[in-house]
C-alpha cells in the first residue's frame, strides 16, 4: 500500500509539476509585461516632473548648473540610458554622458521633438527584438518655449531596472512549486495547512510588519478568510504609507488628527490661509564659492531645521522653490489665526538662523542671511496636479503676494515683511513699522507693506533690522 501510496504521490507531483509549471510561467510573463507596462509609465511620469523641474532653470535666466543637477538625477535611474535637455536649436545644453554636452542633435525624434509643443512617446525596435524608447517633454513658460527634456530607454536598460522584480518572481515561482509539490505528497494536511501561514502572518502584523501577504489560493472559506486578511493588512499598509508621507509635510499630529477626520477637501476648496515665504539672501553668490556637495549639505541642514520649526507652529510645507520654502498655515488643519502661528514661525526662523550661523562661523564659514514675508487671504486648497502627479498645495492671492513682497526685503533693507491684513490681525499683538504703498509686480494698485519688528510683550522678542 505504501509503494503504490508513493508511486501515486509521484504522479501526481509529476502532473501537478507540469500544471503549475506552465501557469507560473504565464503568470510570471505577465507580471513582467506589467511591471515594464508600469516602469515605462513611471519614466514618463519622472519625464514630466524633469521637464516641470528643468523651467525653473530657464527663468529668469539659464542656470546650467540646476540643468546639469536635473540631468544628472534623471539619470540616476537604471531604466534610464540617456537623459539630456535641448534647446530650441536642437542643441544639447546638458546630457547624462558629459561628452556630447554642446552638440547638435539631428536625429529624427530630436528633430520632432524640438518642433512639438507636446509630449511625445515613441517605441523603436532594432535587430534581435532590441528596443528604444524615446520620451520628450517641451520645456515652456506660459507661451514661451526654451527647449526639451529627452529620455532614452532601451532593452538593456529596462532589463537592468527589472534585475530584481525578475528575481523575486523566480523565487516566489520557485517557492509556489516547492510548497505545491509538498501540499500533493501530504494532500491530508492540505486543508489545515493555511492555519499556521496565516498565523505567523497575524503575528507578523502584530510586531508592526505589514508588508506581509498570505500567499494562498483557494475558492473556499479558508481562501476567503485569508483573502479578507490581505485586504485588512493592504488597508493598513496604505493608512500607514499616507500618515508616513504626508508626516512629512505636517506634524504628525496633524496627520494623525486629519486621517482620523476623513474629511479632508483633496477635492478643492477656498479657505482663509496665511502664507510663509523665505529664502536666503544672494545665495547664487555664496553657492559660486563653494562646492555642490556643500551647497547641496548646507540646503538640506537648514531646510531640515525650519521645516521642523514650521511643523512645531502648526504650519505644512507646500514646497521648496531653489534656496526658499513656501509653508501653508491653516491647510491642511484649520487654525482660527493662522497668521499667529506664522509670524511666530517667521520670528522663530532668525533666532535659528542666529545659531546656524554661530555654527558656520566656528567651521570657517560664512554666514547666511535670510528673508521673510507673511500674507493672508483666500486662497484655493486642494490636490492639484495631473493623474501621474498630485501635490496637495494652495492657489492665490496670498502664495503669489508673498514671494513678491518677499523680495522688497532687499530694497528696504529689511528681514521680515507683512501684508496689510497680517498688520490688521496682529497688530496688538505684534509690533509693526509701516513702510507705505508700494507697487508690487502683478498688483493693479499698491500693496500696503509692513516690517515685522517683534512681539508686543517687552523684552520677549528683539526687533528685526
Amino acid at each position: 500500500m505504501l509503494k503504490r501510496l508513493n508511486k501515486l504521490s509521484v504522479k501526481l507531483c509529476i502532473l501537478s509539476s507540469i500544471l503549475i509549471l506552465a501557469v507560473i510561467s504565464i503568470m510570471a510573463r505577465l507580471l513582467m509585461d506589467e511591471a515594464k507596462s508600469s516602469l515605462i509609465a513611471e519614466i514618463r511620469a519622472r519625464s514630466d516632473s524633469f521637464a516641470r523641474a528643468s523651467r525653473e532653470a530657464f527663468f529668469p535666466k539659464i542656470d546650467i548648473f540646476s540643468l546639469h543637477l536635473q540631468v544628472n538625477e534623471m539619470g540616476k535611474h537604471k531604466a534610464v540610458s540617456q537623459a539630456f535637455i535641448i534647446d530650441s536649436n536642437r542643441k544639447i545644453l546638458s546630457h547624462s554622458i558629459p561628452e556630447k554636452i554642446g552638440e547638435n542633435d539631428s536625429s529624427p525624434f530630436v528633430r520632432e521633438a524640438a518642433g512639438s509643443k507636446t509630449p511625445l512617446f515613441e517605441k523603436h525596435a532594432g535587430e534581435k527584438k532590441f528596443e528604444h524608447y524615446f520620451i520628450s517633454f517641451p520645456v515652456s513658460f506660459g507661451n514661451e518655449r526654451f527647449g526639451s527634456i529627452i529620455v532614452v530607454m532601451d532593452s538593456k536598460s529596462i532589463n537592468m531596472a527589472l534585475r530584481q522584480t525578475r528575481n523575486k518572481i523566480i523565487a516566489i515561482s520557485f517557492f509556489a512549486l516547492l510548497a505545491a509539490l509538498s501540499g500533493t505528497i501530504i494532500i491530508v494536511n492540505w486543508l489545515t495547512r493555511p492555519i499556521p501561514l496565516l498565523a505567523r502572518a497575524a503575528e507578523e502584523v502584530g510586531k508592526g510588519r505589514l508588508e506581509v501577504e498570505v500567499k494562498w489560493k483557494s475558492s473556499d472559506e479558508m481562501g476567503f478568510l485569508i483573502n479578507s486578511f490581505n485586504s485588512m493588512v493592504s488597508g493598513l499598509r496604505e493608512r500607514n504609507s499616507i500618515r508616513n508621507i504626508f508626516g512629512k509635510y505636517v506634524s504628525p499630529e496633524v496627520a494623525e488628527i486629519v486621517l482620523r477626520q476623513g474629511n479632508l477637501a483633496l477635492a478643492g476648496e477656498q479657505r482663509d490661509i496665511s502664507v510663509l515665504f523665505a529664502d536666503i539672501r544672494d545665495f547664487s553668490k555664496l553657492s559660486a564659492k563653494i562646492p555642490p556637495e556643500e551647497v547641496v549639505q548646507m540646503l538640506n541642514a537648514y531646510f531640515s531645521s525650519m521645516t521642523k520649526l514650521i511643523l512645531q507652529h502648526n504650519g505644512s510645507i507646500d514646497k521648496y522653490i531653489g534656496d526658499g520654502l513656501l509653508a501653508l498655515f491653516g491647510a491642511p488643519l484649520q487654525l482660527k489665526k493662522a497668521s499667529v502661528h506664522a509670524l511666530d514661525a517667521g520670528l522663530e526662523m532668525f533666532t535659528f538662523v542666529e545659531s546656524f550661523n554661530a555654527e558656520r562661523i566656528g567651521k570657517g564659514l560664512d554666514p547666511i542671511k535670510i528673508g521673510v514675508c507673511v500674507t493672508s487671504g483666500t486662497a484655493v486648497i486642494g490636490n492639484i496636479g495631473s493623474e501621474e502627479h498630485l501635490e496637495y498645495t494652495a492657489i492665490g492671492e496670498p502664495v503669489n503676494l508673498a514671494a513678491r513682497l518677499e523680495g522688497l526685503n532687499k530694497r528696504f533693507g529689511t528681514s521680515f515683511l507683512a501684508s496689510q491684513k497680517v498688520f490688521l490681525e496682529n497688530e496688538q499683538e505684534f509690533r509693526f513699522k509701516e513702510l507705505g504703498s508700494q507697487k508690487v509686480r502683478g498688483w493693479e494698485f499698491p500693496v500696503e507693506v509692513y516690517e515685522v519688528l517683534g512681539k508686543q510683550i517687552v523684552n520677549q522678542e528683539k526687533p528685526r533690522a
